[in-house]
């Protein structure tokens, strides 16, 4: 059985509250059924909804990420575009940045990202008593980092994020998709050639002349594996840091604790990651033979969405899971994804989460939503899902 739904992000979802999946996937899930979208052209996408079919599905060879289309590129895949490969060139690509990505290399940046929090709050604090928490401090903040890791500069990433969210507002097409993605690649290729001629302490540079395994790498290869980065970004830590503080500011038992218990923050972010639906398209895979998930045929040459958001509160996986619960023991979620393809950047993100609460919660005790909650504006026309500004203020009550 199969349920036609629509494409994600392309029409507003149903909701039971704004933490939720969207109401349809649910219902897939619970009757355990797959969603069902014909394309243009004749493509079949199938949705997955369920915690263990997407687990299957991500660690299963037979499902490709580089045979999905995208359409802001040509059908050859950019050298170094490796989130759109597969093992072995995915696999070399990213073995040049284990280092870079590890457990050790993200709390190595801890200092940085201390600095750059305290940074954003000081600035805030000047404001006066009020801000914008997203436009202050959620965005730019992660932003930042991914900056300074790849050494381009800060402008750079600034009007690559404007402009992603201009042509998602206004719904750009192929054509404008296509022109804009070539001017941000040109952009970045006159960096890379940059860091070849004079290299410094960043990651780019390291790239290019031979810091890493596997040794030195072309420009084009350096560039793809820039923008990869960049694509992937910091827009989940932005989004999961405007969910959670929103979700604490109605539930001031919550912020209290976790303001008052910074021990509390290792699973509060993991809790963060399994419970909020940023992820609102879901993981992309083409069947490059015939499959069977939980029962259900996959031909050949259909694409499967997991939708990873109603996989992290499937009840078959989780105890009570549509609870937020700051002390919930580590689980299996899928927020990272799962197999060859899990998030590289995964140790940053919660490295980033964790300093950025802790930063934010400690500054400002009085912290607290500065209009009505049916105010806010969430994104749903989106690949991540999230709130468009979260007005807070510190003033004395």
């Amino acid at each position: 059985m199969s349920e036609t739904v629509p494409l994600p992000g392309t029409v507003k979802a149903e909701r039971r509250c704004p933490y939720d999946p969207p109401e349809n996937h649910r219902r897939l899930r619970d009757a355990g059924e797959l969603g069902k979208l014909e394309l243009p052209g004749g493509l079949v996408m199938w949705f997955l909804t369920k915690h263990d079919d997407i687990r299957a599905m991500l660690a299963d060879s037979r499902f490709s990420g580089a045979r999905v289309p995208f359409p802001a590129m040509s059908p050859e895949i950019p050298a170094g575009f490796f989130f759109s490969m597969d093992p072995p060139d995915h696999t070399r690509y990213r073995r040049t940045l284990t280092a870079e990505f590890s457990v050790r290399g993200a709390r190595e940046l801890t200092g940085r990202i201390e600095r750059l929090a305290d940074q954003h709050l000081d600035a805030m604090e000047a404001m006066g008593t009020s801000a914008d928490l997203v436009a202050a401090y959620a965005n730019p903040v992660p932003a930042m980092v991914i900056s300074e890791i790849l050494g381009v500069p800060y402008t750079y990433h600034q009007k690559f994020d404007h402009e992603v969210r201009t042509l998602r507002e206004t719904g750009g097409d192929d054509q404008a998709v296509g022109a804009m993605a070539t001017a941000w690649w040109d952009e970045m290729r006159g960096f890379v050639r940059a860091k070849r001629a004079e290299p410094a302490d960043d990651m780019i540079s390291r790239l290019l002349h031979g810091e890493v395994e596997g040794g030195a790498l072309t420009d084009e290869e350096v560039v793809g594996i820039a923008m990869t980065i960049i694509f992937a970004g910091h827009e989940p830590v932005e989004n999961l840091i405007g969910l959670g503080m929103l979700a604490l500011f109605e539930d001031r038992e919550k912020l209290t604790r976790l303001r008052e218990n910074p021990d509390l923050l290792d699973d509060a972010v993991e809790e963060f990651l399994r419970y909020f639906p940023v992820n609102n398209f879901g993981t992309v895979r083409t069947a490059t033979e015939d499959a069977v998930i939980n029962g259900h045929p996959i031909a050949k040459g259909e694409m499967v969405a997991g939708l990873v958001s109603t996989a992290n509160r499937d009840p078959e996986r989780f105890a009570d899971p549509d609870r937020l619960a700051l002390d919930r023991p580590h689980t299996s979620h899928l927020a990272f994804g799962h197999g060859v393809h899990q998030c590289l950047g995964q140790q940053l993100a919660r490295v980033e989460l964790k300093v950025l609460l802790q930063r934010l919660l400690a500054r400002f005790p009085g912290l607290r939503l500065a209009v009505a909650p049916e105010e806010i504006r969430y994104r749903e026309n989106t690949s991540f899902y999230g709130v468009h500004e979260l007005p807070v203020t510190w003033a004395a009550e």
